[in-house]
């Protein structure tokens, strides 16, 4: 008779029995498929409500599972019990260590250890050491430190005071919720400063001379202008006022006639020539003369003259 020895269905011969053996046997076979199936499936015990495709299916993505972030894989773990994932949809308890890239939603329970890139929507309570890089929208628990920079965050933790000092006093307390201003008082504002020390004011000073304005102290003027002498005098000079300049002036007709009043002070020196009685002060002669008779009639031709 036909049995075959084996201890897993994988040993059974689908063949047997023959039909010429004896039917005495068939409680061996029997007895055989039981304990091969038992050996098979020691574990199942219950029923198994996966359909043989669910099965082959369920199979085929367990051995095309892969520790790298791959799409419409499944994870699985490196010889270290590592992975790489994209988005996790999932509540995460404990703690995490390494860096987490990517956006975080719901709360976090426990501590955080390394750098997070990305978005962390919900309540943190625990610490979290490293740098937070993204947009924090949720309440960190008061028990709990952070340790790291975080590059975007809703306020501070502890609110922070800026002072100035120096020649300009004044503070403002602010927790990163909101804008601050800080009223500045100047201590002291008694200084002087040279044209050197204003950023652009020489440029703004010298854009000022080739404007249409009037410009009431420079070097020199833009444009160099001529002044021009006309009517009875003629002459013309060019300046542009860099330096002091000489007119040179040419009567054009200087025959003309005046009278004494014209000419100040004229009849006044006239005047000064005569001594008393009208006489001449002083000249070399008459302009005229006299003949003088005697007193008793008899004519004379003496003349009387000044010398």
């Amino acid at each position: 008779m036909a049995l075959e020895s084996t201890t897993y269905i994988s040993g059974l011969v689908a063949s047997n029995p023959t039909s010429s053996d004896n039917i005495g046997e068939g409680d061996n076979h029997i007895r055989l498929i039981k304990s091969s199936l038992l050996a098979t499936f020691p574990s199942i015990t219950g029923a198994v409500n996966a359909t043989h495709g669910q099965i082959n299916s369920a199979v085929t993505a367990a051995n095309a599972a892969t520790v790298s972030n791959t799409a419409d894989k499944i994870v699985l773990r490196d010889s270290s019990g590592s992975f790489s994932a994209g988005t996790i949809s999932a509540a995460l308890t404990g703690n995490v260590t390494g860096d987490l890239t990517g956006n975080v939603t719901g709360n976090v329970t426990g501590n955080v250890t390394g750098n997070v890139t990305g978005d962390l929507t919900g309540d943190v309570t625990g610490d979290v050491t490293g740098n937070l890089t993204g947009n924090v929208t949720g309440n960190a628990s008061t028990s709990s430190s952070t340790s790291g920079n975080a590059a975007t965050a809703t306020k501070l933790a502890t609110a922070r005071t800026i002072g100035l000092s120096g020649d300009v006093t004044g503070s403002a307390s602010f927790d990163g919720s909101g804008n601050a201003t800080i009223s500045a008082t100047v201590g002291n504002n008694s200084h002087n400063h040279t044209i050197a020390n204003v950023t652009g004011l020489q440029a703004a000073l010298d854009s000022k001379l080739t404007s249409a304005g009037t410009v009431q102290s420079a070097a020199k003027w833009t444009t160099a202008r001529t002044l021009t002498l006309s009517g009875d005098a003629s002459g013309s000079v060019t300046m542009d006022g860099s330096a002091n300049k000489t007119l040179s002036v040419s009567v054009n007709d200087d025959s003309h006639n005046h009278t004494i009043s014209n000419v100040d002070g004229l009849q006044t020196a006239l005047n000064g020539k005569l001594g008393s009685s009208s006489t001449a002060a002083n000249s070399t002669k008459w302009n005229t003369y006299k003949l003088s008779t005697s007193a008793t009639g008899a004519s004379s031709d003496t003349i009387y003259f000044r010398t």
